[in-house]
């Protein structure tokens, strides 16, 4: 261990690399380990959202990255919901290689912008995050290079390394449990590995108990995010696919992890739970959290919102990682989101993220038709029935939530179209008669 280095490639030992591998540094690792209140509860909060790009990922893109150019490859693909596509344009980018990106459309824009900063090629993907998976499984197919934050075994070995500043920050000594938000799992599954490694060694006595939480959907079924905890429920081995169901902690919508046979039985042998909680839950966490100091998107939350929910399973020293920055999510952004989702579900729009732009515009169109008839075309003072009039406020509702949430600027926007229609008066000499 090189003492005098305080980011990850402290632990060079432990990472088995290629030969004439050259560590691609950004600063990553040595975030803070946090001691924190939630609930009465003493906990300790790891700050991974301070990590270059914002997320827990550095770590495994540093270390990736450093394979790969050991290995003589120039360009790569990955798809991603953000994060993971944001660390490693940003690390290929200070290695000097070529980075291509597949997000889900829905992606947010804040993340999609910053991987496009960093010089990598975003391919947005229309539909569930699955079809992300499928446009890089055929750029592969076609010869790429899959730089694979779910698949490579580097990305892993990057990701431990939390497991050993954990035991070095708390004195030599595991934490009683360690909770993380999880999707395909990577976090997961490092904090394992890293923490195996520790009770191979001879450092730990025990491995923490591990939780793992997945998001509930909102709709159409109760548990769609969460497939790990439905396998967990039914005491099964390996994780069926679900449907892709909506949430604000988009960084765990994944409704097939390919790696969900080895997540549960880590999760097993640790002795810890898989569980699932609602938007509502994340959403307070995050405010709770920002209340606190701690700016964290809803990913990260939603392992702070499990502590409520697990008693005295946590032990004397849970740790929570806190895996995104909130930056990349701000609060507001997510609330409209879901409020947007709840304007779906009254109206029985199908709420796929990836359309329901669309499917509100539309419905706009329509109230704007129903507007229109009741007037006779402008030709009289419209006659509105009651649902008509609840459904035009309905609709002018869902046409400021999602200018709030494409980032638009819904006041200089209806100013504009004010000046514009005022302007359009004059020209009729009909300006300032009302």
């Amino acid at each position: 261990m090189n003492t005098k280095d305080h980011t990850l490639w402290r632990y060079r030992a432990a990472l088995p690399l290629p030969d004439g591998a050259i560590p691609v540094t950004l600063g990553e690792g040595g975030t803070p380990l946090v001691a924190a209140e939630w609930g009465g509860r003493s906990v300790y909060l790891k700050a991974e959202y301070l990590n270059p790009t914002g997320s827990f990922k550095d770590r495994g893109a540093s270390v990736l990255v450093a394979a790969l150019g050991a290995m003589g490859v120039r360009d790569v693909v990955e798809d991603s919901s953000g994060n993971a596509g944001a660390a490693l344009a940003a690390y290929a980018a200070r290695a000097g290689l070529c980075t291509r990106v597949y997000v889900p459309a829905h992606a947010s824009a804040v993340k999609q912008a910053q991987i496009a900063a960093f010089g990598a090629q975003v391919v947005p993907v229309p539909g569930p995050r699955a079809e992300a998976t499928r446009a890089v499984r055929a750029a592969v197919a076609e010869g790429a290079v899959y730089a694979s934050h779910v698949y490579s075994p580097w990305y892993a070995h990057g990701v431990k390394t939390i497991a050993f500043e954990l035991w070095e920050q708390l004195d030599g000594r595991a934490p009683s449990s360690v909770l993380v938000p999880v999707g395909h799992g990577s976090l997961l599954l490092g904090l394992y590995q890293g923490f195996r490694d520790l009770l191979a060694a001879g450092l730990v006595e025990r491995l923490p108990r591990i939780f793992g939480v997945q998001a509930r959907a909102c709709a159409p079924l109760m548990r769609a995010c969460a497939p790990l905890v439905r396998a967990w429920e039914r005491g099964d081995a390996d994780v069926e696919p679900v449907d892709e169901g909506d949430t604000v902690a988009e960084g765990v919508r994944i409704a097939a992890p390919p790696r969900g046979r080895a997540v549960l039985a880590a999760v097993r042998e640790s002795g810890g739970a898989v569980l699932s909680l609602d938007d509502e839950k994340t959403l307070a966490a995050q405010r709770g959290l920002a209340q606190r100091g701690f700016a964290v998107e809803p990913t990260s939350a939603l392992a702070v919102a499990a502590l409520d929910h697990l008693g005295g399973r946590l032990g004397d020293v849970p740790v929570v990682v806190l895996t995104g920055s909130g930056f990349k999510s701000p609060p507001g952004v997510a609330t409209w989101q879901e409020r947007v989702a709840g304007f779906a579900r009254q109206h029985g729009l199908v709420h796929d993220p990836a359309t329901h732009a669309l499917d509100l515009v539309s419905e706009i169109g329509e109230v704007a038709k129903e507007v229109l008839l009741a007037s006779d075309y402008g030709r009289r003072a419209p006659e509105f029935e009651p649902q008509l009039a609840g459904e035009l406020g309905d609709a002018l509702y869902s046409l400021l939530a999602l200018a709030e949430a494409c980032g638009v600027d819904a006041g200089r926007a209806l100013t504009a179209a004010l000046e514009k229609y005022k302007h359009r008066l004059s020209e009729r000499g009909k300006a300032g008669s009302q």
